[in-house]
């Protein structure tokens, strides 16, 4: 059975989310909440929507429920902390690539898939 892209699409958007919040060890980005990552979630700065920036690790980081979806991602806080830690050009570089036409394929959305599993089996071994 051929898969199509949006079986495609949705597991990397699971495996990826994982990652970021494994990465950002569930602290929030935008009101420094702590929790497990499983129970935070994976906010975008450039919506994601664009598929330019979707998996995009800059663009991406942990928020808490709140932040992500009652806060609307807390966009001038999240501005904010992206400028102190990438510098004041991360806005206008992040909505630059907003605008980048981008194509996937199932091979490059297996790529990821198996970029991000491995990823987060390294953070799970040391959990």
């Amino acid at each position: 059975m051929k898969k199509n892209i949006s079986y495609y699409k949705k597991k990397l958007d699971a495996i990826f989310s994982k990652y970021i919040r494994y990465r950002d060890q569930g602290q929030c980005y935008t009101c420094s909440k702590q929790d497990e990552p499983k129970y935070m979630q994976n906010g975008h700065f450039v919506p994601r929507q664009y598929l330019s920036v979707r998996y995009d690790e800059i663009n991406c980081h942990c928020q808490c429920y709140a932040c992500n979806m009652l806060y609307n991602g807390q966009p001038s806080r999240y501005a904010q902390r992206l400028r102190q830690e990438y510098g004041d050009e991360i806005i206008d570089s992040l909505e630059r690539k907003r605008h980048e036409t981008t194509k996937w394929y199932p091979g490059d959305y297996e790529e990821k898939i198996a970029h991000y599993t491995e990823k987060v089996k390294e953070y799970e071994i040391h959990m």
